[in-house]
């Protein structure tokens, strides 16, 4: 029992902020008024982190596009983006590393998914499993 209480301490601390993702704003060209909203939702942290701002879809010419602006993410490793079905990442699509921990991004949403089957973005720790924030996307 002690060797799990010590594994789950060293884990649950080991996502805590670092400076493994970029706090550089993003150099990002997407344009939001270019395109057409599809769903938006709002950030919260979650797991005891700080995340906040918006999340939203776009179709951008055919291009599904996840776009996060404002955004303000906690650091920590491994951070990625997710759209997933569920708010503990059991199914998602992967959209790649966290670009920075603060200001506008894009994301290109790979393949056609059915975006209703997706409501949730997550910011995520790979590494360790642990969820940082959670957009619902309606």
């Amino acid at each position: 029992m002690r060797k799990l209480i010590v594994f789950l301490i060293v884990v649950l601390s080991a996502c805590e902020p670092e400076n493994n993702t970029p706090t550089i704003p993003a150099d990002d060209d997407f344009d939001p008024g270019m395109a057409l909203k599809l769903k938006m939702g709002s950030f919260a942290g979650v797991s005891g982190h700080t995340v906040s701002g918006m999340a939203a879809t776009y179709d951008d010419n055919g291009e599904k596009v996840l776009f996060l602006d404002p955004f303000n993410s906690q650091n920590g490793p491994d951070l990625r983006v997710y759209l997933s079905k569920d708010v503990n990442a059991g199914s998602f699509i992967n959209l790649g590393r966290l670009k920075s921990t603060n200001g506008a991004q894009s994301y290109s949403i790979p393949g056609n998914p059915d975006l209703s089957e997706y409501p949730y973005v997550l910011i995520w720790c790979q590494q360790f499993s642990v969820g940082f924030g959670l957009a619902e996307i309606e």
